[in-house]
């Protein structure tokens, strides 16, 4: 297996090693909001031993909690290692999974290892992908859980392992892949009505019972979250989490109409139009070829992603990282039309055996192949330089939460002038969730301090314990601290750390 797509492995190989290396060289504080709040969920599950995602102490139920359990493990496991390290070590060999899985999904399609083996260069360049293979991120468990069910859904066991890595991920939205296979032979059966007796109706029925097995014995969570937490877990994990993100931009994610579409083209840069023009011959060329039930399967490597991005784009709420299970759908894409010199290469040696025409056909290939390739380099090694680009540094905040930790018993950090109006206004508009005041502005000090932070979004308050701190931005000193009772600690540019007298 090895020898026959050593070119993958040897690519895998050096992709993990430069990442690696960039990692360990340059370890930064985790990246605020989604790193931050994975790396402090996780530690807490684990010194909790709690089965339910924790923040500060109290249940967050927004989120199910295999991933953070799986991190939390990794930080248990090792005490020797920065978190910092560890768990982005981690996400980036789960994100080489994830490529290996894109491989086979598309090599599946196509049955050949260059255009599936560029399906994942492109794929793994692509900023987002770039940026989550170096981040703890929960997206990557989505992608393995998905491509994973597509791979072994044969197998009972191992579908239903993948499933639930899924939907133990992202809840709902990981049951997509059994959703697409269940339209998938349900359109089956309905081609093949008039012959009930059929393999393939009986292979679309028996893939239907099991599914229906599968689903039923993930749903079992869902039921213990609601005897345990009743319309609390209904109200924070379905209603909001779910429905309310995809009919309102929630928490200021908002974007036009095509938020999606323009966020891929950027994305893609120049493999955005062959995307386009590969979704058509794709289309033209498995229309030609319904028939048969191989080639019906083709359908389903080759646009299997592509649902998730139409449903994208009905959704009210943007968020730049849904799109990342997208992301290989249009790398695929992008070279699906050097197909047409690989059949055009079968087509020479079954006819007409003109061996300068295949030869021929080979040349443009790779010569394509390298031109992409000198792209990919380009964009990423000269005119933005991987090995300087980084998603975090350490922050005035973070100097200050680790100053604090030895200093203060608790923390309260008024958040900034602008934040407090945004949230106001989006009171006002009913486009607030549960979760959405816990964060503060920087919620990455709650993981660096280490101890309660109370985040505050009323300049009217007050400390009651001799050894509470609170934290100040420069434009509220003179109207925030007035007849408190507060000494200035320690200053940080445009952050202040105080303490009750």
């Amino acid at each position: 297996m090895i020898k026959k797509h050593f070119r993958l492995v040897i690519y895998l190989s050096l992709y993990f090693l430069i990442i690696a290396f960039k990692l360990i060289i340059n370890p930064t504080p985790f990246f605020d909001w989604d790193e931050s709040i994975n790396a402090q969920v996780s530690r807490e599950m684990i010194e909790n031993k709690s089965l339910v995602p924790l923040w500060q102490g109290s249940v967050w139920l927004d989120k199910p909690p295999l991933p953070f359990l799986f991190f939390g493990v990794i930080m248990k496991l090792t005490p020797f290692i920065s978190p910092e390290i560890s768990l982005r070590i981690t996400s980036l060999l789960l994100s080489i999974i994830s490529l290996l899985f894109v491989y086979s999904i598309f090599y599946k399609a196509t049955k050949d290892k260059l255009i599936s083996l560029l399906t994942v260069i492109i794929t793994s360049f692509i900023p987002i992908f770039l940026q989550r293979s170096q981040i703890l991120n929960l997206d990557v468990f989505l992608l393995i859980g998905w491509l994973g069910y597509l791979l072994f859904v044969q197998n009972f066991w191992l579908g239903l392992l993948f499933l639930a890595v899924s939907v133990l991920t992202k809840s709902l939205i990981g049951f997509y892949p059994v959703i697409i296979l269940i339209i998938y032979h349900v359109v089956l059966l309905w081609k093949n009505k008039m012959s009930q007796g059929s393999n393939i109706s009986k292979l679309s029925r028996k893939y239907i019972r099991t599914a229906a097995i599968q689903i039923i014995i993930l749903l079992v969570w869902y039921i213990i979250m609601l005897l345990s937490f009743k319309t609390q877990f209904w109200q924070q994990h379905i209603i909001e989490t779910h429905f309310r993100r995809v009919t309102a931009s929630i928490e200021s994610h908002f974007g036009q109409r095509t938020y999606y579409i323009d966020l891929m083209k950027e994305q893609l840069g120049l493999f955005f139009w062959p995307s386009a023009v590969g979704l058509l011959l794709a289309v033209v060329n498995l229309s030609k070829s319904l028939t048969k039930y191989s080639d019906r399967n083709k359908w389903l490597n080759t646009f299997f992603l592509l649902p998730w991005f139409m449903f994208l784009n009905i959704t009210k709420t943007k968020i730049f990282w849904y799109l990342y299970p997208a992301i290989p759908q249009f790398a695929f894409l992008a070279v699906y039309p050097l197909t047409l010199f690989l059949s055009h290469s079968g087509k020479s040696r079954a006819e007409s055996r003109d061996a300068t025409r295949i030869v021929v056909n080979k040349i443009f290939l790779y010569l394509i192949s390298c031109i992409m390739l000198i792209y990919i380099f380009h964009r990423n090694f000269i005119k933005t330089n991987f090995f300087t680009t980084f998603y975090s540094k350490p922050e005035d905040y973070y100097h200050l939460a680790l100053y604090a930790k030895d200093k203060c018993d608790s923390l309260h950090v008024l958040v900034g002038k602008e934040t407090r109006e945004a949230n106001k206004t989006l009171e006002d508009l009913g486009l607030t969730i549960t979760s959405t005041t816990q964060w503060g502005d920087h919620p990455s000090i709650v993981y660096y301090f280490g101890k309660k932070v109370n985040f505050i979004y009323d300049d009217k308050f007050k400390l009651k314990y001799s050894d509470d701190c609170l934290v100040l931005r420069r434009d509220d000193l003179n109207t925030s601290h007035k007849n408190k009772n507060l000494r200035l600690i320690k200053s940080l540019n445009s952050y202040h750390l105080f303490k009750k007298n």
